[in-house]
């Protein structure tokens, strides 16, 4: 692994990355060890930059650590879970009433990444959709001009998404389709509603909560 990544990120921060998507899709489970010399050799490291990594997720909650044991993915809890999506509903909603409407050529990307996430869903392709779905978000978290709002929603968003991992992925029609389909949002942004912009993200967010609030329930966690 290169001492940077493409997108000009240094090691650490592209581990991270990886581990959180691992952490999200269910890969590497709630509780599990984060064996530092198994994580350099998967990821061709050193040990140094595995331990940056495993640092940088320790302070944003997604992994633990402790001193005399090591590090360890988080557990998941309802209550956690509760407080999370708390928080997302606030700092979303402020974000969304800022970004700034897309133009042509920005609809246009969004739109093939929409159609894409539709493709893998229908395919059940788990890692490839999870990837896909932060990517279509993000790109439109990007079109405010608060950007330290922008990264504390990102943060928000990636300590609620490694529960996604206890749901099923929606290949067929359902509710739990309907909740991750990005067209209502989409026409809201074509249309430059933004009452509308904001009502189907709460929605969407909202189905989302009651839906995991319901597994973590009735898994007693």
């Amino acid at each position: 692994m290169d001492g940077t990544s493409k997108s000009g990120q240094g090691v650490p921060a592209k581990i991270a990355d990886e581990l959180r998507s691992l952490i999200a899709r269910g890969t590497l489970a709630p509780g599990m060890r984060l064996g530092q010399t198994e994580l350099a050799e998967q990821f061709n490291a050193s040990r140094v930059p595995v331990r940056e990594a495993l640092k940088l997720l320790s302070s944003e909650g997604i992994i633990e650590h402790d001193p005399n044991r090591g590090f360890f993915v988080t557990r998941l809890s309802r209550d956690e879970a509760d407080q999370l999506f708390t928080l997302r509903h606030l700092v979303e909603d402020e974000l969304m009433k800022t970004i700034e409407w897309p133009d042509a050529q920005q609809l246009k990307d969004l739109e093939k990444r929409a159609q894409r996430l539709e493709s893998l869903l229908d395919k059940g392709d788990r890692s490839s959709w999870w990837n896909e779905h932060r990517e279509f978000h993000t790109q439109i978290f990007n079109l405010s001009p608060k950007k330290t709002m922008m990264r504390e929603a990102m943060r928000l968003w990636a300590l609620t998404d490694r529960f996604r991992a206890l749901l099923p992925l929606p290949r067929r029609p359902s509710e739990e389709r309907s909740v991750v389909s990005k067209h209502a949002m989409l026409d809201a942004l074509k249309e430059r509603d933004r009452k509308k912009l904001l009502a189907v993200r709460r929605n969407n967010r909202e189905a989302f909560q009651r839906l995991l609030l319901e597994t973590l329930e009735a898994r007693g966690l």
